[in-house]
This record gives C-alpha cells, structure tokens and sequence, in this order.
C-alpha cells in the first residue's frame, strides 16, 4: 500500500467521523427541538390554566381577607397535579395585575399581605428545564423553556351554558328589592306555573305590591330568531333542546350579551313547574339571571334589552309551593368579560385569559 492511498483512507475516515457528528447533531437539533416545542406549548398551557385558577381564588380572598399564600398554594399544587411540572426543574412566579392595564405588573404575590384593592388578575410567569436526548452529545445537556399566562375577572358581559336559565327580572324590580334590602325573594303560588305570584286569595305585603308581578318576572327566550320557544319534557334530553324547558334544566347553549336586545323581542311565560324542580333536585342550585330594561321601541311599543347579570342560589319548598331565589356574591360564572359599554358590578363574574 502507498503512502498516498493511506493518506486517502486516514482523510476519508477523518471526514466520516465529522459528517458523523454532523449527522448526530442535526438529529439532536430536529429531535430535542421538537421536543423543546412540545415543552414549551405544555408549560404555556399549564400557566395559562394556573393563572385561571389563581384568579378565581383571587376574587375569593379579596372578599374575606386572606392573603396571598392562598393563591400560590393554588399555584403550586395546580402546577403538581400537572404532570408534576412543578418538579426541582420549574420555577415560577405569581404577580397581580389590574383590568385597566393587565400588561403592567402591579406587585408580586406574597404569603402574608392581602391583595391590593386593585388587582383584577393574576400572571404567573414559569420556567422549566429538561434533559436533552441527543444535544448531550455536542455538550447541551440541558434546555430551558419559559411562558405566561394572564388572567383577569371582571363583570360577566356575555353568559353561556350550564348556570344561564330562562328567568329574567326587571332592573326596576331589582332595584327597588336592593333598596329595601330584600337579599332574597320568594315568588310562590302561580309563579311555578307561569310566574304569576298570587294564588287565588293570597295577599301581597304592600312593600312588595308592585314588585312581584308577571311585568317583572318571566321567562326569557335565548333563541336568536323570532317566536316563542316551545315547553316540553326535554330535561334529560341527550341533545341540545331550543325550548324552555331544556334551558331551565340544562342551561342554554345559546349566548346572551348584555346591551343587546332580548332575541325574542318580548318576555314570554308557560308552565315550567317540573322543569324547575328537576334542575334544583338534580343538585343544581346556583344560576345566572339576567336583568333587563325596557325600552320604547320608537312605535309607540317597548322592547326589552338586557342590562346585566345577577347570580342566585335557587331553593323549592314543596309546601309552599315556593321558588325562593338568595343572591350571591363573587360568584364565577362561564363566559366573558364586558366587551362594550359600561359593566354593573353586581358579584357575578368571569375569568377570562388576557393574551
């Protein structure tokens, strides 16, 4: 053998070794950055619902004066449960934030200081490092992933779902029970059958004469097309229903928003006696009520358009024959915040990611 085909044979395997290592580290870069990628969108996920969660027991503990070891100790066991994201190799970090300016840092989360008085939010800002596969082999043991997730409540603007049921009130109505510090209303007799108050004989305390009447309490149609929905028997119906009776027992799958018209122009009424019923029965209690206004129409008529939303709990006395409705406060409902107009703080909310 020449010297010069040795010298050959050396280069070659000099070259294949290089192209070797060329290929392991494409390979480590295809592979561990697709892996940095799936990573970094399951750490985003999990401080996007973190930061929901801590939002909610947010608007708790500002009512009852706890401080902010609440909220990361939501954090962090939210973050374990998480396929233990919150191991030795993550880090995160709580902060409040405000509705008015949720991309400015009010203060950090801290144990033992309540929230601010103005934080509407939090965001909790996370870290997580993993182990590489074939980077290690170009010295890269370790990569670093990082994201944010932010939330804030406000006024709910848009109701869907489950808690939303077919009851309406009038904002006079409420009002005025507000004023005279009735927390709670009682609509017995005919109210179960069509929301009439008064069974025959039975006398209204004057205080309440012009509050409990079919002009402020009644059914609400969510349909967006014109005409009164049907009543039925629909309650464990397996699909959705666009009746009366279906959205007392399973709420309405169809959206309502505030500063918009009531879709079926008008209050409505029919018997939804067993459909009430069930829904309490069933263990649902809580529900979102809209409130309503009416309005003159320009014809000489009205049309009602809705206001805000309150939250009640929703009780049955079966001797009575009574639907009892208490109101609550900080109460989270499904859907979004206010996206126009001018919000009524009146304790039901949503949690909405701001992104």
């Amino acid at each position: 053998m020449t010297l010069a085909r040795q010298r050959a044979e050396g280069q070659a395997l000099v070259i294949v070794a290089l192209a070797f290592i060329l290929l392991v580290a494409f390979l480590g870069l295809a592979l561990d950055g697709a892996n940095a990628f799936g990573q970094r969108r399951r750490v985003n996920n999990a401080a996007d619902a973190a930061s929901l969660a801590a939002t909610r027991v947010l608007i708790a503990i500002k009512s009852d004066g706890r401080h902010g070891d609440v909220i990361n100790t939501t954090i962090s066991e939210f973050l374990l449960a998480d396929n233990n994201i919150a191991a030795a190799d993550a880090m995160w970090q709580a902060s409040y934030v405000s509705r008015e300016d949720p991309d400015t840092i009010i203060g950090p989360v801290e144990d033992d200081l309540a929230p601010p008085s103005d934080a509407d939010g939090v965001r909790v800002t996370m870290t997580f490092t993993f182990e590489t596969f074939f980077m290690r082999v170009m010295g890269q043991r370790t990569l670093t992933v990082g994201a944010m997730g932010t939330s804030i409540y406000g006024p709910l603007g848009t109701a869907i779902g489950q808690d939303l049921i077919p009851l309406a009130i009038s904002d006079s109505a409420m009002n005025t029970l507000l004023r005279m510090g009735h927390l709670r209303v009682d609509l017995r007799g005919e109210i179960m059958n069509d929301y009439s108050y008064l069974a025959p004989g039975e006398q209204l305390p004057d205080e309440l004469d012009d509050v409990i009447t079919d002009a402020n309490f009644a059914h609400v149609s969510f349909r967006d097309v014109a005409g009164t929905p049907e009543t039925g028997n629909d309650c464990e119906s397996p699909t959705v229903a666009e009746n009366l009776t279906y959205w007392w027992c399973q709420g309405s799958p169809n959206q309502l928003r505030i500063n918009r018209e009531l879709p079926s122009g008008s209050p409505v009424w029919g018997s939804l006696r067993a459909a009430i019923i069930h829904r309490i029965t069933m263990g649902t209690t809580t529900a979102v009520v809209p409130v309503y206004v009416p309005l003159p129409d320009g014809h000489g008529g009205l049309y009602y358009q809705l206001a805000y939303f309150i939250a009640v709990d929703l009780n049955y006395n079966y001797g009575k024959n009574s639907l009892t409705m208490n109101l609550l406060d900080d109460y989270v409902s499904a859907g979004a915040m206010i996206g126009e107009g001018s919000g009524v703080e009146t304790g039901v909310w949503a949690v909405n990611l701001k992104r």
